[in-house]
């Protein structure tokens, strides 16, 4: 999320870093306009406490990281809750 310091310093033209639910990596948004609560990316335009925004690849790349540990963390659950499963299937 962008901080009210790091809002005061955004540019049209600047760099922001989006990452949504899905993504293996930051995309790179390059901001068109912005006012007081929003920033623009042409026809685009997100909330300025929309959590999927960041102002450094470091904070996104962090956060989707975070998100990707905790989808694999729920993969393996399920992995393992279906293995379970079927070796009760099987007798074993």
């Amino acid at each position: 999320m962008i901080t009210d310091e790091e809002w005061k310093k955004l540019k049209v033209g600047g760099v922001i870093w989006y990452t949504c639910q899905l993504a293996l990596k930051p995309e790179k948004l390059i901001i068109t306009k912005i006012t007081e609560n929003l920033v623009y990316f042409n026809k685009t335009r997100f909330d300025k406490k929309d959590y999927l925004l960041h102002s450094s690849l470091n904070d996104a790349t962090q956060a989707v990281n975070f998100r990707l540990e905790k989808r694999i963390e729920k993969i393996q659950h399920q992995i393992d809750e279906n293995l379970k499963q079927l070796e009760q299937e099987n007798g074993k």
